[in-house]
């Protein structure tokens, strides 16, 4: 009696793996090998069955598929028994929603392609980076950066760590962006942060204190460059100065724009988001407040009507500030 109930009981839980075996049709005929689904699903993900995610998302799928696919379609789509999954999928859109779903709902989608097809995941990288700018990049930098991007989604453990440290505005992306470098920026670009030898660029005080303008919200600070002295709006968000047509032919007249001076052109972001390729020289002398500065980018846009003063210039201090109460910027060499 024992043996009859053991022969029963194997039987039983033989029939359930049997009836894991395979993904069946909505009629109940055996479709595809339930295993070899799933491992052809592993390999298209470049991952083995050690992989918990991936395993749960190839799973989802067999599983999505079961029952699901008629006879009359099966036939439709199979040609010396072998079936055309891919056009079967296509032609059941609600199908095809719920596998793309078994990939979103994991949580580690973009994890897993990181990991699983990262030479793909590099270019894409790549073709992103030069799509957002009009700049001409350094490939290599480029590259470097993607790379070292790819290496820190690796160490995220979902899609929400993931897609919180590709937000522009998040700290993740600063993290990235101080780890991995900053893929928009050249050398010269790198140069303008404050430097020890920027200090025998100044002649002047320890210290100085000069009268801003605050108009609309906006900074103004009175500048000399040559026999002029002018007002320039300060805009934290430029790099160099930024000059118009009309200042550079004063400037040329007085001979302080010149062939010698002259470091070639270089693209420039405006605040509108348009690109300006703009004549740039190098230009000592600058007087602000009781400082002269030398070693300074000038740059020429065809396209601008005001002189703008990016931090450029003040980087070269140690310390410069914006007091709002008494509006006054307090420069420390």
């Amino acid at each position: 009696m024992r043996y009859i109930f053991c022969l029963l009981l194997f039987t039983c839980f033989s029939l359930i793996v049997l009836g894991q075996e395979n993904i069946y049709s909505k009629e109940g005929k055996p479709l595809l090998n339930r295993f070899q689904y799933i491992a052809s699903c592993l390999r298209s993900l470049h991952k083995d069955r050690n992989d918990q995610a991936a395993l749960a998302i190839c799973e989802c799928k067999a599983n999505s598929l079961n029952r699901r696919v008629s006879n009359k379609r099966y036939r439709k789509f199979t040609k010396n028994g072998v079936i055309d999954l891919i056009q079967i999928i296509k032609e059941d859109t609600t199908l095809e929603k719920q596998l793309n779903e078994c990939f979103y709902n994991s949580g580690q989608m973009i994890l897993i392609q990181a990991e699983g097809f990262q030479n793909e995941f590099i270019s894409s990288c790549i073709k992103n980076i030069q799509k957002n700018t009009a700049k001409t990049l350094d490939s290599n930098k480029v590259m470097k950066f993607c790379s070292c991007q790819l290496e820190l989604i690796k160490s995220k453990k979902s899609d929400s760590a993931i897609k919180t440290m590709l937000d522009l505005n998040s700290l993740f992306f600063y993290e990235m962006v101080y780890k991995c470098g900053d893929p928009y920026s050249s050398i010269k670009d790198m140069e303008r942060n404050w430097r020890n030898q920027f200090t025998h660029d100044i002649d002047g005080p320890q210290a100085d204190t000069l009268k801003v303008l605050n108009l609309n919200g906006m900074t103004y600070l009175k500048v000399r460059v040559g026999s002029k002295t002018q007002v320039w709006l300060f805009d934290t968000g430029a790099s160099d100065l930024l000059i118009n047509i009309e200042t550079e032919e004063l400037l040329k007249n007085e001979n302080i724009l010149n062939s010698s001076s002259y470091l070639g052109t270089g693209e420039y972001e405006m605040a509108n988001g348009v690109v300006d390729t703009c004549r740039k020289y190098n230009v000592s002398n600058i007087q602000i407040g009781r400082y002269m500065v030398n070693n300074v980018i000038v740059a020429v846009s065809n396209k601008g009507k005001r002189i703008i003063m990016g931090r450029a210039l003040l980087n070269k201090f140690k310390k410069w500030s914006i007091n709002n109460e008494e509006n006054t910027l307090i420069l420390v060499k």
